[in-house]
Protein backbone atom coordinates (compact mmCIF):
# COMPACT_ATOMS: atom_id res chain seq x y z
CA UNK A 1 0.00 0.00 0.00
CA UNK A 2 1.51 3.32 -1.05
CA UNK A 3 1.54 6.52 1.00
CA UNK A 4 -1.46 8.19 -0.66
CA UNK A 5 -3.56 5.05 -0.11
CA UNK A 6 -2.58 4.96 3.56
CA UNK A 7 -3.43 8.63 3.97
CA UNK A 8 -6.82 8.11 2.37
CA UNK A 9 -7.58 5.16 4.65
CA UNK A 10 -6.44 7.04 7.76
CA UNK A 11 -8.78 9.93 6.91
CA UNK A 12 -11.58 7.46 6.20
CA UNK A 13 -11.02 5.85 9.61
CA UNK A 14 -11.15 9.24 11.32
CA UNK A 15 -14.36 10.16 9.50
CA UNK A 16 -15.99 7.19 11.23
CA UNK A 17 -14.25 7.25 14.62
CA UNK A 18 -13.34 10.96 15.24
CA UNK A 19 -9.98 9.99 16.80
CA UNK A 20 -7.48 7.14 16.57
CA UNK A 21 -4.40 5.97 18.43
CA UNK A 22 -1.23 4.90 16.67
CA UNK A 23 -1.91 1.34 17.82
CA UNK A 24 -5.40 1.36 16.31
CA UNK A 25 -4.04 2.58 12.96
CA UNK A 26 -1.23 0.01 13.06
CA UNK A 27 -3.85 -2.73 13.41
CA UNK A 28 -6.13 -1.12 10.81
CA UNK A 29 -3.44 -0.71 8.12
CA UNK A 30 -1.05 -3.48 9.16
CA UNK A 31 1.88 -1.08 9.06
CA UNK A 32 4.67 -0.27 11.52
CA UNK A 33 4.23 2.38 14.24
CA UNK A 34 7.02 4.43 12.64
CA UNK A 35 5.19 4.50 9.30
CA UNK A 36 1.91 5.48 10.93
CA UNK A 37 3.57 8.29 12.89
CA UNK A 38 5.15 9.66 9.70
CA UNK A 39 1.76 9.55 7.97
CA UNK A 40 0.10 11.37 10.85
CA UNK A 41 2.79 14.05 10.81
CA UNK A 42 2.39 14.65 7.07
CA UNK A 43 -1.40 14.79 7.29
CA UNK A 44 -1.14 17.20 10.21
CA UNK A 45 1.21 19.45 8.23
CA UNK A 46 -1.28 19.52 5.36
CA UNK A 47 -4.09 20.32 7.87
CA UNK A 48 -6.07 17.18 7.04
CA UNK A 49 -6.07 15.96 10.64
CA UNK A 50 -4.88 17.08 14.05
CA UNK A 51 -1.83 15.33 15.50
CA UNK A 52 -2.20 14.55 19.20
CA UNK A 53 -0.19 12.57 21.71
CA UNK A 54 -0.04 8.91 20.58
CA UNK A 55 -2.49 9.42 17.74
CA UNK A 56 -4.64 11.74 15.66
CA UNK A 57 -8.00 13.48 15.71
CA UNK A 58 -10.30 14.40 12.88
CA UNK A 59 -10.50 18.08 12.01
CA UNK A 60 -14.11 18.83 12.80
CA UNK A 61 -15.07 20.53 9.57
CA UNK A 62 -13.43 21.63 6.34
CA UNK A 63 -13.85 25.33 5.71
CA UNK A 64 -13.40 27.36 2.57
CA UNK A 65 -9.92 28.51 3.48
CA UNK A 66 -9.41 30.56 0.32
CA UNK A 67 -12.65 32.51 0.50
CA UNK A 68 -11.94 35.20 3.07
CA UNK A 69 -15.42 36.73 2.86
CA UNK A 70 -17.08 33.44 3.73
CA UNK A 71 -14.44 32.34 6.20
CA UNK A 72 -15.07 35.45 8.29
CA UNK A 73 -18.56 34.14 9.09
CA UNK A 74 -17.39 30.76 10.34
CA UNK A 75 -16.30 30.05 13.90
CA UNK A 76 -12.57 29.55 14.22
CA UNK A 77 -12.14 25.83 14.89
CA UNK A 78 -9.25 26.50 17.26
CA UNK A 79 -11.50 28.78 19.33
CA UNK A 80 -14.31 26.25 19.76
CA UNK A 81 -14.25 24.85 23.27
CA UNK A 82 -14.20 21.02 23.29
CA UNK A 83 -14.34 20.94 19.49
CA UNK A 84 -13.97 17.15 19.26
CA UNK A 85 -16.75 16.58 21.78
CA UNK A 86 -18.94 19.18 20.05
CA UNK A 87 -18.37 17.38 16.77
CA UNK A 88 -19.58 14.11 18.29
CA UNK A 89 -22.61 15.94 19.69
CA UNK A 90 -23.34 17.41 16.24
CA UNK A 91 -23.10 14.03 14.57
CA UNK A 92 -25.49 12.45 17.06
CA UNK A 93 -27.95 15.32 16.60
CA UNK A 94 -28.16 14.69 12.85
CA UNK A 95 -28.47 10.94 13.45
CA UNK A 96 -31.68 11.60 15.40
CA UNK A 97 -33.31 13.06 12.30
CA UNK A 98 -35.38 10.99 9.91
CA UNK A 99 -35.28 11.49 6.17
CA UNK A 100 -37.53 14.39 5.06
CA UNK A 101 -37.73 15.79 8.59
CA UNK A 102 -38.17 19.54 9.07
CA UNK A 103 -35.82 20.85 11.77
CA UNK A 104 -34.98 24.24 13.23
CA UNK A 105 -31.34 24.89 14.13
CA UNK A 106 -30.24 27.85 16.24
CA UNK A 107 -26.80 29.30 16.99
CA UNK A 108 -23.92 27.49 18.67
CA UNK A 109 -20.72 25.53 18.12
CA UNK A 110 -22.35 22.11 17.91
CA UNK A 111 -25.19 23.41 15.75
CA UNK A 112 -22.66 24.85 13.28
CA UNK A 113 -20.81 21.53 13.22
CA UNK A 114 -24.06 19.77 12.29
CA UNK A 115 -23.56 21.24 8.82
CA UNK A 116 -21.14 18.64 7.50
CA UNK A 117 -23.41 15.79 8.60
CA UNK A 118 -26.47 17.37 7.03
CA UNK A 119 -24.94 17.50 3.56
CA UNK A 120 -25.74 13.88 2.71
CA UNK A 121 -29.23 13.95 4.26
CA UNK A 122 -32.66 14.81 2.87
CA UNK A 123 -33.63 17.04 5.80
CA UNK A 124 -35.31 20.44 5.54
CA UNK A 125 -33.32 22.92 7.64
CA UNK A 126 -34.72 26.19 8.97
CA UNK A 127 -32.11 28.49 10.51
CA UNK A 128 -31.34 32.12 11.26
CA UNK A 129 -27.72 31.31 12.16
CA UNK A 130 -25.62 32.85 9.41
CA UNK A 131 -22.47 30.67 9.77
CA UNK A 132 -24.54 27.49 9.33
CA UNK A 133 -26.68 28.97 6.55
CA UNK A 134 -23.60 30.20 4.68
CA UNK A 135 -21.84 26.87 5.02
CA UNK A 136 -24.85 24.95 3.69
CA UNK A 137 -25.27 27.39 0.79
CA UNK A 138 -21.63 27.15 -0.26
CA UNK A 139 -21.87 23.36 -0.13
CA UNK A 140 -24.95 23.44 -2.41
CA UNK A 141 -27.23 21.98 0.25
CA UNK A 142 -30.68 22.02 -1.42
CA UNK A 143 -32.97 21.80 1.62
CA UNK A 144 -32.43 25.14 3.36
CA UNK A 145 -34.80 27.90 4.44
CA UNK A 146 -33.09 30.95 5.93
CA UNK A 147 -35.31 32.66 8.48
CA UNK A 148 -34.99 36.29 7.50
CA UNK A 149 -34.64 39.47 9.50
CA UNK A 150 -32.11 42.11 10.51
CA UNK A 151 -28.51 40.87 10.50
CA UNK A 152 -26.85 41.32 13.91
CA UNK A 153 -23.15 41.05 13.09
CA UNK A 154 -21.70 40.48 16.56
CA UNK A 155 -23.93 37.42 17.05
CA UNK A 156 -24.16 36.33 13.40
CA UNK A 157 -27.95 36.15 13.70
CA UNK A 158 -30.88 37.25 11.61
CA UNK A 159 -33.39 38.75 14.05
CA UNK A 160 -36.99 39.21 12.99
CA UNK A 161 -40.32 40.24 14.56
CA UNK A 162 -41.95 37.56 12.39
CA UNK A 163 -42.88 34.46 14.40
CA UNK A 164 -42.54 32.21 11.31
CA UNK A 165 -46.17 31.11 11.60
CA UNK A 166 -46.17 29.03 8.43
CA UNK A 167 -43.31 26.73 9.43
CA UNK A 168 -43.44 23.54 11.48
CA UNK A 169 -40.73 21.03 12.35
CA UNK A 170 -39.91 17.96 14.43
CA UNK A 171 -36.93 19.35 16.37
CA UNK A 172 -35.43 22.59 17.56
CA UNK A 173 -31.69 22.05 18.04
CA UNK A 174 -30.32 24.68 20.40
CA UNK A 175 -27.21 25.33 22.47
CA UNK A 176 -26.78 26.66 25.98
CA UNK A 177 -24.22 27.94 28.45
CA UNK A 178 -25.32 25.69 31.29
CA UNK A 179 -27.87 23.18 32.48
CA UNK A 180 -28.95 22.37 36.03
CA UNK A 181 -31.98 20.94 37.80
CA UNK A 182 -33.73 24.22 36.88
CA UNK A 183 -33.19 23.84 33.15
CA UNK A 184 -31.14 25.08 30.21
CA UNK A 185 -29.64 28.56 30.60
CA UNK A 186 -28.20 30.95 28.02
CA UNK A 187 -26.31 34.22 28.23
CA UNK A 188 -26.93 35.63 24.72
CA UNK A 189 -30.13 37.69 24.99
CA UNK A 190 -30.90 37.99 21.26
CA UNK A 191 -30.33 34.29 20.64
CA UNK A 192 -32.50 33.59 23.68
CA UNK A 193 -35.35 35.68 22.28
CA UNK A 194 -35.15 34.08 18.84
CA UNK A 195 -35.15 30.53 20.23
CA UNK A 196 -38.18 31.33 22.39
CA UNK A 197 -40.06 32.30 19.22
CA UNK A 198 -39.37 28.94 17.61
CA UNK A 199 -40.75 26.71 20.38
CA UNK A 200 -44.34 26.87 19.13
CA UNK A 201 -43.25 25.54 15.72
CA UNK A 202 -41.56 22.30 16.84
CA UNK A 203 -42.53 19.01 18.42
CA UNK A 204 -39.38 18.51 20.51
CA UNK A 205 -36.56 20.63 21.93
CA UNK A 206 -33.04 19.19 21.76
CA UNK A 207 -30.24 20.78 23.80
CA UNK A 208 -26.69 20.33 22.53
CA UNK A 209 -24.32 21.14 25.37
CA UNK A 210 -20.70 20.51 26.39
CA UNK A 211 -20.20 18.05 29.23
CA UNK A 212 -18.41 20.66 31.37
CA UNK A 213 -21.50 22.89 31.21
CA UNK A 214 -23.67 20.23 32.84
CA UNK A 215 -24.35 21.43 36.38
CA UNK A 216 -23.47 25.06 35.52
CA UNK A 217 -25.80 28.07 35.54
CA UNK A 218 -25.00 29.94 32.33
CA UNK A 219 -27.31 32.93 32.27
CA UNK A 220 -31.06 33.36 31.87
CA UNK A 221 -33.33 30.29 31.98
CA UNK A 222 -34.12 29.39 28.37
CA UNK A 223 -36.04 26.13 28.83
CA UNK A 224 -37.06 24.35 32.02
CA UNK A 225 -36.48 20.62 32.33
CA UNK A 226 -40.20 20.12 31.71
CA UNK A 227 -39.79 21.79 28.32
CA UNK A 228 -36.71 19.84 27.23
CA UNK A 229 -37.15 16.54 25.41
CA UNK A 230 -33.58 15.50 24.55
CA UNK A 231 -30.09 16.43 25.78
CA UNK A 232 -26.96 15.46 23.88
CA UNK A 233 -23.70 15.93 25.76
CA UNK A 234 -20.31 14.35 26.39
CA UNK A 235 -19.55 11.22 28.39
CA UNK A 236 -17.86 13.23 31.17
CA UNK A 237 -21.07 15.04 32.14
CA UNK A 238 -21.94 15.24 35.84
CA UNK A 239 -23.77 11.94 36.54
CA UNK A 240 -25.93 13.50 39.26
CA UNK A 241 -27.39 16.05 36.83
CA UNK A 242 -27.78 13.38 34.16
CA UNK A 243 -29.84 11.31 36.62
CA UNK A 244 -32.04 14.34 37.32
CA UNK A 245 -32.59 14.85 33.60
CA UNK A 246 -33.63 11.22 33.11
CA UNK A 247 -35.99 11.43 36.11
CA UNK A 248 -37.73 14.23 34.19
CA UNK A 249 -38.18 11.79 31.25
CA UNK A 250 -35.59 13.63 29.18
CA UNK A 251 -33.78 11.36 26.73
CA UNK A 252 -30.04 11.77 27.30
CA UNK A 253 -27.35 10.79 24.82
CA UNK A 254 -23.75 10.69 26.09
CA UNK A 255 -21.26 10.79 23.19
Amino acid sequence: MNESSRHRKILQYLSEHTSATVTELVDFLDKSPATIRRDITKLDESKKLKKVRNGAERIAIELHQNDHALKSLYPNMSDIHNVIENDRIARKAVELCMEKDNVFISEGAATFLMGRYLLSRNIQVYTNYMPLATYLITEDFPHLIVLGGQYVKNQNLLVSPDRHKNYQGRYLFCSGDGITESGLTKSGLLAFMEEKKLVEHVDKIVALIDSDKIGVIGGVLLFSLDELDIVITGKDADPEIITQLKEKNIAVYLV
